[in-house]
């Protein structure tokens, strides 16, 4: 009898909004996950930094660390600044924790290897897309300072766009999970991926798309005041990205 599949849901970007990553956990649950893996950027835009945290310290078997995460817990290490409000927020216990998230994470699932980092190989603040030449596309898979001496990977699995996507190319799979608390392709329900390994050591993909109760984790954003609440709001309710004047 062949050996039952790995499920594994992989989550990305939850930004503090704990409604949503509630959903997401209770989804992949339902639908059998073996084990939950998170792409970073669990802090950052929306109200519940630390609650999400605390929910992905207990709920995740694996976190790597996002461009937000940096921002907030180690700002001298960020090329930009988050606002002290999401640092104030997530406490003095939580920082140390998210301080020393590592950068990516491999594993092997049937038999591919699968690595998983925030927004590409080089940086957790370098951004790659779906439209990547060639050159780009292939540098994903490879080892660089930023993961240390790895072997090249077969799947790469990250977050950082807000927008899901599987792109195979000279049989290599490069996908972009999604958000699971500010998804940005125009529909604002929460996202997430699952991969499965099946007979053989074959892989397959599924997105995942999760309703959640978007005026409640709204009426939270207001009550504790947070930075761009009005962009966040927008972002929220219509799933479309808010450029900040």
């Amino acid at each position: 009898m062949a050996p039952p599949a790995e499920r594994v849901a992989i989550v990305s970007d939850m930004h503090g909004n704990l409604t949503a990553f509630e959903a997401v956990l209770a989804d992949a649950r339902r639908r059998g996950a073996d084990a939950v893996w998170c792409g970073g950027d669990l802090v950052g835009k929306g109200p519940r930094g630390r609650a999400v945290v605390e929910l992905a310290r207990e709920a995740c078997d694996v976190v790597v660390r996002g461009n937000w995460d940096e921002a907030v817990a180690t700002p001298e290490r960020s090329p930009w600044t988050a606002p002290a409000w999401y640092r104030d927020e997530l406490g003095a216990d939580a920082l140390p924790w998210l301080a020393a998230l590592p950068f990516h994470h491999d594993a092997l699932l049937g038999s591919r290897l699968v690595r998983l980092f925030h927004a590409s190989a080089d940086s957790v603040h370098h951004r790659v897309r779906s439209d990547a030449d060639d050159a780009t596309y292939d540098a994903m898979f490879e080892a660089t300072d930023a993961t240390g001496a790895v072997p090249r990977a077969d799947v790469v699995a990250y977050g950082d766009l807000h927008d899901q996507w599987l792109d195979i190319r000279r049989g290599r799979w490069l996908l972009n999970v999604g958000s699971a608390g500010n998804e940005l392709d125009g529909d604002p329900t929460a996202a997430y991926a699952l991969l499965e390994a099946g007979d053989a050591g074959a892989l397959s993909v599924q997105f995942e798309r999760v309703p959640y109760d978007v005026e409640a984790e709204i009426a939270v954003a207001r009550a504790a005041g947070i930075p761009f609440l009005e962009h966040w709001i927008a972002e929220l309710r219509t799933g479309v990205y808010q450029r900040h004047a």
